[in-house]
């Protein structure tokens, strides 16, 4: 009854190759500027609506390929696309050829596209002419071609169960067989350094090739990667490779006949794709977008910054400071040129981080099986254990009022410490409420308990020692958080949305009113006479509830994955997302919030506090994560060329992707296009920019 952290099953995607059936996807641009439209909260990085363009592929976009101001796209049914992107508000298309098979991967040399087509194996094409590309050749593979490179006149194809194909193009027009390879997986992904293959075999790992003598590969090595090898890429002696759910594997391949382990970094989600420059891993994360990681030391690799693109990240591409991202139905164009990590410190909690409060210098976390933790965080690059309560149950939630803290302990109810002595805490008492206490808020000499099942329970706690029954309201779904405003009690009861509760006279609570939101409330904080609901599938939800008894819808932001806790600071919110980590919106117009940054914790944001310019995050399993959030500017979201001003050339960038319903003028997140996109854009207007 208690919400652990879950994945749901995705389709497996290879570096470059993603679909979605039945729908035209959109070569998306957007160009994030660091002296206009991009800012960075010391690594945090900071965006406002800024796309500027976009271009509807036909098909389905697997792959690109980006030379000079042209983009070559390989767009599954509808073949290779080329699509001018010198002024990415106004893409234009080139040209195009229809390939016979499904365009999952391409490879531009001089003026020729080399296209793995799937079941129609390598296609060659002429692209001199961008507006006539034309079959120069072709070699049907005895696989699936997924992945293809060149090197000189040899192409280099993962064939998936055809293994290593190597076709020798120096005639482009009569491609012949030079020799294969039949790895012992399914080659998804493929890298050549001089005359060595790497390929990412699937479940077969890393596998190496000799390939002097392409007539003859032979067999060097291979090591056999946690997870599913997808992608490769290889710098000197080391190998990276992009192993899907076991993030980031680093490879010694110093001896290719032995290569050994040096390290490993879990991406987020799942890593899809790796492209390493110097000492820098770029990592197509999947839903979690691009990470980038420090592997200056290939043993103790780092989190450096991340993007979280908006659809799901399968490929990267690094050309100067900018990466292209192949990222599902989009392609995301980002600069690169300084990121810095947002990262201040972490504490290792013994068992799973559930809930935490922070008062002065010091975090109060429920750790699940091991209680109640006290952590030091007066140095936050360093916090230290001050000390520790174990409580009998599982510890869930925690609030802290002067030198006592309340703890939700589960079945066991509501535990009451003494934390006046921080290196002993000390048993006061206890009141074990009929359901599986989740959530606690203290008021004066009140707890208010979210039950689960049991709804409210409200408990006299001015004797800690004997804390005492007042009342409860059985609410129609889980309770699962509370916040109490005066003589209000907010509830988030997950299915049944958040309830209004008069607690007044807290030993008869009175239902005042209630709004069932479209997710699942996991959490509501209450600012004025607004509603913020950590809304699980469906992201921030914003609800009016100056009548609180008729709670009225004002706005939402869709986070990327789940929404299960949200604090708010003046006008931005802080939402724990799951697998997704840290979320900053921009909730200056709750008509229209806004996305201002993220930060990928390591594991699964549970619940996060923000104190002055510092978020500690219950991070589940990797404890307590400690990161700086200052300096995420406002937003301008009216400014959509983002030169800093919003004139007559904004009105008319908005009424041309309003009329193209681009997404940029989806100005309220509900995915429609209307009326109320217009009233959004032109209040943002009228505000201006800070």
């Amino acid at each position: 009854m208690i919400y652990r952290p879950y994945s749901v099953i995705r389709r497996t995607l290879r570096c470059c190759l993603h679909a979605t059936a039945g729908i035209g996807l959109a070569l998306v641009l957007s160009m994030l500027w660091a002296t206009t439209s991009q800012a960075k909260a010391d690594g945090v990085l900071c965006q406002s609506r800024d796309y500027l363009g976009s271009y509807n592929t036909p098909s389905s976009a697997y792959a690109v390929a980006v030379v000079g101001i042209i983009a070559y796209v390989a767009d599954g049914g509808s073949g290779l696309q080329i699509i001018d992107i010198s002024d990415p508000t106004a893409s234009a298309f080139l040209g195009s050829y229809n390939t016979p098979g499904s365009a999952r991967d391409i490879n531009v040399v001089g003026t020729t596209a080399y296209i793995a087509d799937s079941d129609s194996g390598l296609q060659i094409i002429d692209i001199s002419d961008p507006t006539a590309p034309a079959l120069l050749g072709s070699y049907d593979t005895i696989g699936l071609a997924l992945g293809v490179t060149i090197e000189g006149t040899a192409a280099y194809v993962a064939d998936n169960i055809g293994g290593l194909q190597i076709i020798d193009v120096s005639n482009p027009a009569a491609p012949t067989i030079l020799g294969s390879y039949d790895t012992p997986g399914r080659a998804f992904g493929i890298t050549v350094v001089g005359t060595t293959a790497y390929v990412a075999d699937l479940q077969s790992g890393l596998q190496i090739i000799d390939v002097s003598d392409p007539i003859a590969p032979a067999f060097l090595g291979s090591y056999d990667t946690l997870g599913r090898a997808l992608d490769v890429a290889v710098v000197g002696t080391t190998a990276y490779v992009a192993d899907e759910d076991s993030g980031l594997q680093i490879i010694d391949i110093s001896n290719p006949a032995a290569p050994a382990f040096l390290g490993s970094y879990n991406t987020p989600h799942r890593a899809v794709g790796v492209t390493v420059v110097g000492i820098t891993a770029y990592v197509a994360d999947s839903d979690s977008g691009l990470q980038i990681i420090d592997v200056s030391n290939p043993v103790t690799p780092a989190i450096i910054d991340s993007y979280d693109t908006t659809g799901s990240a399968a490929c990267v591409t690094i050309m100067g400071t900018t990466a292209y991202i192949a990222d599902g139905p989009s392609v995301q164009i980002i600069n690169v040129s300084n990121p810095a990590s947002p990262f201040l410190g972490s504490y290792d909690t013994p068992h799973v981080a559930y809930g935490v409060t922070v008062v002065d210098t010091t975090a109060y976390v429920a750790d699940w099986n091991s209680g109640l933790q006290i952590i030091d965080i007066s140095d936050p690059t360093a916090p230290a254990f001050l000390g520790s309560y174990d409580t009998p149950d599982l510890a869930i939630g925690v609030a802290v009022v002067g030198t006592t803290a309340y703890v939700a302990d589960n079945n066991e109810g509501l535990l009451i410490i003494d934390v006046s002595d921080p290196s002993v805490p000390a048993f006061l008492g206890s009141y074990n409420t009929p359901g599986e206490a989740g959530g606690v808020t203290v008021v004066g000499t009140t707890a208010y308990v979210t039950d689960v099942r049991r709804g409210l329970q409200i408990i006299d706690v001015s004797n800690p020692t004997a804390p005492a029954f007042l009342g409860s309201y059985d609410t129609p779904g889980r309770a699962w958080s509370v916040t109490v405003v005066g003589t209000t009690a907010y509830v988030a009861d997950r299915i049944s949305g958040f309830q209004i509760v008069d607690v007044s006279d807290p030993t008869a609570p009175a239902l005042l009113g209630s709004y069932n939101t479209p997710g699942d409330a996991h959490d509501v904080i209450i600012v004025g006479t607004t509603a913020y609901v950590a809304d699980f599938d469906l992201g921030l939800q914003i609800i009016d509830i100056s009548d609180p008894t008729a709670p009225a819808f004002l706005g939402s932001y869709d986070t990327p994955h789940r929404a299960v806790g949200v604090t708010v600071v003046g006008i931005t919110a802080y939402v724990a997302d799951d697998e997704q980590g840290l979320q900053i919106i921009d909730i200056s117009n709750p008509l229209a919030p806004a996305f201002l940054g993220s930060y990928n914790t390591p594991a699964n944001a549970i619940d996060v506090a923000v104190l002055d310019t510092t978020a500690y995050v219950a991070d589940w399993s990797s404890g307590l994560q400690i990161i700086d959030v200052s300096d995420c500017p406002d937003t301008c979201t009216a400014d959509l060329n983002g030169d800093g001003t919003i004139n007559f050339f904004d009105i008319s960038i908005f009424l041309t992707i309003f009329t193209a319903q681009d997404p940029a003028a989806d100005f309220t997140g509900d995915g429609r296009w209307n009326f109320f996109d217009i009233s959004a854009f032109l209040t943002a207007f009228s505000a201006g920019c800070p």
